[in-house]
């Protein structure tokens, strides 16, 4: 069996546009008719841990085109000021059950296909019966249903929208770390851009009570006319066979 990068698992469990969120009913509307197919949204993603380090990502998230009934979600990021690796990209099939009009942000869980490339690399598939051994590595902390309390008008770069806060917990592994904790976010939901999101900070603070780190992501830019950023063929990782069989 392929194993995923370390610098990729590390760099998913970082973005957190890629949140599994629960359930953003609790939102006061929809915010999330601009995202059609063809649509994406470009984000500059800062991460500040406890010692005061900053890192910088631009991320990018995309709706490609469906798949029949299925939509197919992208996610590149590319390293900046304080980070080390390559560009990476990964790309979601989703099942049927996903519905974007209603909640663009809940995706992790409808997720059927991933394929993941990182820049100069092979593009590798992970069948869904994988996702119960990588899945925490795609996870953020932030549960985008968990207490969710508007509080009031916000605004970015001329556009307007509502602010919420979000405050929940967390408990994920990964592979054998296994962390938990706190997170504090306020979002700024409009439904101008793609994904509904114009800006996010989160604050995570660990079950001991101690900082992990602030996180926040602000809109750079949002179009129309996204294709895929993965090049070449790709390989398809099989799932490992049990010395049990089955």
């Amino acid at each position: 069996m392929k194993r995923i990068p370390v610098l990729s698992a590390v760099l998913l469990l970082a973005v957190g546009s890629s949140a599994p969120a629960a359930d953003v009913a609790t939102f006061q509307k929809a915010y999330f008719n601009s995202t059609k197919p063809g649509s994406w949204v470009k984000y500059e993603q800062t991460s500040t841990d406890p010692k005061g380090k900053v890192q910088k990502t631009e991320v990018t998230m995309s709706r490609l085109g469906g798949d029949g009934d299925s939509t197919w979600f992208e996610m590149r990021s590319v390293p900046m000021e304080g980070t080390k690796g390559k560009p990476t990209t990964l790309k979601y099939l989703l099942n049927t059950d996903f519905k974007v009009e209603k909640n663009a942000l809940d995706y992790m869980k409808y997720v059927q296909t991933i394929i993941m490339q990182e820049d100069g690399k092979e593009a590798m598939e992970y069948p869904a019966d994988m996702m119960s051994q990588v899945g925490a590595a795609f996870a953020s902390y932030v549960d985008y249903g968990a207490n969710v309390t508007a509080i009031g008008p916000c605004s970015a770069d001329g556009k307007v929208g509502e602010k919420y806060r979000i405050q929940g917990s967390f408990d994920v592994k990964i592979v054998i770390v296994r962390m938990k904790g706190t997170t504090d976010s306020e979002l700024c939901m409009s439904e101008s851009v793609p994904f509904g999101r114009l800006y996010e900070k989160t604050v995570t603070t660990n079950d001991k009570g101690k900082p992990m780190g602030t996180t926040e992501m602000r809109v750079l830019d949002s179009g129309s006319g996204a294709v895929s950023a993965i090049k070449g063929p790709v390989k398809k990782v099989e799932m490992p066979k049990m010395p049990w069989g089955g």
